[in-house]
């Protein structure tokens, strides 16, 4: 048996609004809310609007794309998040600078912030990466 990631879950203040970027990011259909079956059955169960709303996903339903899931968390935040998520704008090949530089705007424009670009080498290889954050802070690198 092996394992494979099943979420990347992020902790969020307003769920529904970082599921809506991570959605334009990953070039998801935007979110508009749950599916109106699992609604439904949220709502059977005894949830309620606040209960429902504390969650929210950026998927476009094909399991072989990664789902991102957002819980609302309102606690101060102790300490950094010590991993964070990679992207890049291809599936088969390495992006050059100017394609990364091209989906740096695109994410900017979504509402990321720019943190600072990478270019130190490591060993013979040239390293860029452009590290950004997410409407709620959280760091990802583009590369």
């Amino acid at each position: 048996m092996t394992a494979r990631i099943a979420n990347v879950s992020i902790h969020a203040e307003d769920p529904d609004a970082l599921a809506r970027f991570w959605s334009g990011v990953m070039g998801y259909p935007e979110r508009h809310g749950w599916p109106a079956d699992e609604e439904a059955e949220l709502r059977a169960a005894g949830l309620s609007d606040e209960d429902i709303s504390a969650r929210a996903e950026a998927w476009d339903g094909d399991s072989h794309h990664q789902r991102f899931y957002f819980t609302r968390y309102t606690h101060e935040r102790r300490q950094r998040n010590r991993m964070h998520i990679d992207i890049t704008p291809f599936e088969d090949s390495r992006a050059t600078r100017a394609e990364l530089e091209a989906e740096r705007d695109r994410l900017i424009a979504l509402g990321a912030t720019l943190e600072k670009e990478l270019t130190e080498p490591w060993g013979p290889y040239e390293e860029y990466a452009i590290m950004m954050r997410d409407p709620e802070g959280n760091e990802f690198c583009l590369q």
